[in-house]
């Protein structure tokens, strides 16, 4: 049992360790596939063209890696007012990534939060922001105000039950976002280091229930279980 809870406490700490790379690719991903899904109506192409111009400059220095570069860019058009909605809460997205791999973890949380006020109702985005503002508060060692972050990601973007009869029928709801299952692991997580052990023990189980085909996470949580 011992062994188990340290393999546990490691994987924490290996999750702050590398968090940030996991955030950045995650962050990138989300905005290329946003990029390629979200469409906008025709009375609304010419203003969505200049919005998506106004992030041209930052996005090609990102995907140059030259991240201090982007980041003066992204900060300077969020500065200027030109930006709104959608187009302002993936600069703002983009922008907090690259101060939360620098460690500016206020100056993350401020984008991010940014993000989760002009995403409407983009579950990418909105998903994005969330992750990154329950990572700030992971790092920063404030384990209450990330729980909370992400049980809210939970609640509203996990949509599967876990019914194995619906998942055979293709019924099953699928969830909005794809990283549900890894914020559930994370909330386990959490909940072990605020001693909330039966908490933690109810998310593994219904993370071992409703993710039970997914062997990486679902092996995770038996091996969590196995040690309480």
């Amino acid at each position: 049992m011992a062994n188990e809870s340290n393999t546990n406490n490691s994987e924490l700490k290996a999750f702050f360790i590398n968090h940030g790379t996991k955030i950045a690719v995650a962050f990138v991903v989300v905005f290329a596939v946003i990029a390629g899904i979200v469409q906008y109506k025709d009375a609304r192409k010419a203003a969505a063209a200049e919005q998506s111009e106004l992030l041209g400059v930052g996005l090609t220095y990102l995907y140059a890696n030259e991240k201090d570069s982007a980041l003066v860019e992204f900060e300077a058009k969020i500065a200027s007012g030109k930006l709104e909605g959608l187009a302002l809460a993936k600069a703002s997205l983009l922008a907090g990534n690259v101060k939360y791999e620098k460690r500016d973890y206020d100056g993350a949380a401020v984008l991010f939060q940014k993000t989760l006020d002009n995403a409407g109702s983009v579950a990418l985005v909105r998903s994005a922001a969330m992750h990154g503002l329950a990572a700030v508060k992971m790092e920063k060692g404030d384990f209450s105000a990330a729980a909370k972050f992400l049980e809210d990601y939970i609640a509203e973007f996990g949509k599967r039950t876990g019914d194995k009869e619906d998942r055979y029928q293709k019924d099953e709801p699928a969830d909005e976002v794809p990283m549900v299952a890894d914020a559930m692991w994370k909330l386990t997580l959490v909940y072990q280091q605020l001693g909330a052990t039966d908490k933690a023990k109810t998310v593994a189980e219904r993370l071992l229930h409703i993710y039970g085909d997914n062997r990486a996470f679902a092996d995770k949580a038996r091996k969590f279980l196995a040690s309480i």
